[in-house]
């Protein structure tokens, strides 16, 4: 499955880097706790970017991005329960024992994001494509 990444581009100097999970180990996120590293996608581009867009701290102004595709191998991506209460420690178990897991997008429950474990053994197996500057268009913040 192509899936979708984009970071602040002071975050994402090389793939490495962009791949790393550490941001969300640092400060947690919907499907993981703090300490726990993931590395959060999106089924298509568009939806990675309305992820950014929705957690922007003042939408009045963009940093710089860049976005990156990824392969995961299909039957690596387990999907994540409809009905879990505490999402960040049901995805940390999950995460413990999958390379992936895909869950509904809070932003747009039609579409998927992908969360990825970096500590997996076979995170090798996750391809990355081309990182690239990505440029969100002023309009989406600037009426």
């Amino acid at each position: 499955m192509k899936v979708w990444r984009i970071a602040k581009s002071e975050h994402a100097g090389s793939v490495e880097e962009m791949l790393s999970g550490e941001g969300a180990a640092r400060y947690g996120g919907r499907w993981n706790p703090k300490g726990v590293p993931a590395v959060y996608c999106s089924e298509n581009s568009s939806l990675a970017a309305l992820e950014i867009l929705a957690n922007l701290a003042r939408p009045s102004t963009l940093p710089s991005y860049r976005i990156l595709d990824l392969d995961v191998p299909d039957g690596s991506i387990a999907a994540a329960p409809s009905s879990i209460g505490d999402t960040r420690q049901a995805g940390a178990e999950m995460l413990r024992t999958r390379l992936a897991i895909m869950a509904p997008s809070f932003v747009n429950p039609l579409e998927r994001n992908v969360v990825i474990n970096p500590e997996h053994p076979d995170f090798d197996k996750v391809f990355p494509g081309t990182l690239r500057p990505f440029v969100f268009d002023h309009r989406l913040v600037h009426p």
